[in-house]
């Protein structure tokens, strides 16, 4: 069976006749007649008994019907779906996010739900490395995360730039005698380092700075993820050079941040999707509300 035998069937039955069907469906009545017989003889069942002036559903017929009934309002919806995706008012999005960036996502995904209500959109988070996988996969549209070091094959638009800063538990603020935070001075406790991660040099960058003064910071402890980190420090384990995003976190609750004026590089939150790769609407309906 095929949709439009469905549909030829279910209007013979709704309109109680051959002929009355033929008239609504526009075609003449023996094709229409033949299309029947064939249906049936497919089926191997009788699905209406014609008698000279009346004809009667049978059993195998209600079956047929109801079931023509339900497969044709699905493709109906199926339909409508998809001018809806078509014309950019449905569909989903799926957005990657570092933890780092996660704060900064929200106001994106606010003024995207105004104008478009009817969008699903799906948020992964993850390291920036794992994102640049899954955007490479096509497993997300978009990602939102410090700027990669190379990034000839995305389309991007940049965010303002974020400098770093040394946060440490608030419970050591007495081993910090003035705001003024060197490297000397962190390199005398405990490190709690951001892990070094494909396409980002913040890692080795950081290790570098501490270098060209003669510094060996004390790492004690590993991470990719900044808010891991964060946490780690509002336990007092140790402090750490992170990003100043706009962290909004009950980690933060016991820990202080301090300028570095020693580490003078800064990371650019940015928007990436694939360079010269197709993108459903609601993706670039995203990709165009960011600023």
């Amino acid at each position: 069976m095929d949709f439009r035998q469905l549909h030829y069937f279910r209007e013979i039955v709704r309109q109680g006749s051959i002929s009355k069907a033929a008239e609504v469906l526009h075609i003449a009545q023996p094709p229409l007649s033949q299309l029947l017989k064939k249906l049936e003889n497919d089926l191997g069942t009788t699905l209406i008994h014609r008698y000279r002036k009346k004809w009667e559903l049978t059993e195998t017929g209600e079956l047929i019907y109801q079931y023509a009934e339900q497969m044709l309002m699905q493709m109906q919806d199926v339909k409508q779906r998809i001018r809806e995706i078509e014309q950019g008012i449905a569909g989903t999005v799926s957005i990657g996010v570092s933890s780092a960036c996660s704060n900064m996502l929200i106001d994106f995904v606010s003024m995207f739900r105004t104008q478009y209500p009817n969008i699903k959109i799906n948020i992964i988070k993850g390291n920036s490395e794992e994102l640049l996988k899954r955007l490479e996969q096509r497993e997300i549209d978009v990602a939102l995360l410090l700027r990669p070091g190379n990034s000839e094959q995305y389309q991007m638009k940049i965010l303002k730039k974020q400098p770093f800063v040394v946060i440490i538990p608030t419970n050591w603020l007495p081993l910090f005698s003035s705001q003024d935070v060197t490297l000397e001075k962190i390199a005398s406790f405990p490190f709690i380092m951001l892990g070094a991660m494909e396409g980002h040099f913040l890692h080795e960058r950081i290790l570098q700075t501490f270098n060209e003064r003669n510094l060996k910071p004390n790492i004690i402890i590993e991470c990719k993820d900044v808010t891991m980190v964060v946490a780690l420090v509002n336990r007092g384990l140790g402090l750490s050079i992170i990003p100043k995003m706009d962290y909004d976190s009950p980690f933060l609750e016991h820990t202080t941040l301090f300028e570095l004026k020693q580490f003078d590089f800064s990371m650019e939150p940015v928007f990436l999707r694939l360079r010269d790769e197709p993108n459903s609407k609601a993706a670039t309906q995203f990709w165009e509300i960011v600023d």
